[in-house]
């Protein structure tokens, strides 16, 4: 019996470094975040900034667990009739709803996004994130391209925290 109260003791000091590191890490992501660049590197080596070289974006994390993301190419201008309001439509990306944090990676349920597409399989999503000082990188990891059928990218969204 005191062998295994032992290693029921032993294996809480154990697991305990993870716990704290995954509640330290939550903590250090709630707040205001700036995007500064949003490349995608896809499988056949290219690299494409889909938001231009100066995106504009801004995620907001709650220390409830809430998130809201908007990102828009920085080369934005007033639409004047219907094509330029659907040009305006596809030149950003925004949505919210919840999130965990597991290690090095934030998982998001979607509620709603601009256009509905993260419906099905694609509500959930996981982020792998790094941080250094007020730099927080985020990544999506390879997954299929929506924007080139039969390939696979990954986007890396560097932010800077707001102040």
């Amino acid at each position: 019996m005191v062998r295994v109260f032992a290693l029921a003791l032993a294996a809480c000091f154990y697991l305990q470094p993870g716990i704290t590191f995954a509640q330290d890490a939550a903590k250090q992501l709630v707040g205001t975040w700036k995007l500064t660049s949003a490349p995608s590197k896809f499988d056949g080596g290219d690299t494409n900034e889909g938001f231009g070289p100066n995106p504009k974006g801004r995620l907001v994390l709650t220390s409830d667990g809430h998130f809201i993301v908007i990102i828009t190419r920085a080369d934005r201008a007033p639409a004047k009739n219907s094509d330029e309001k659907a040009a305006l439509l596809d030149s950003m990306l925004a949505y919210s709803g919840k999130y965990t944090v597991d290690g090095d990676r934030i998982i998001n349920r979607v509620d709603m996004s601009h256009t509905e597409i993260f419906k099905g399989a694609l509500q959930v999503q996981t982020r792998f994130f790094s941080m250094e000082g007020d730099k927080l990188v985020l990544r999506t990891g390879l997954m299929a391209s929506s924007f080139r059928p039969g390939q696979k990218v990954e986007s890396i969204l560097t932010w800077e925290r707001e102040r």
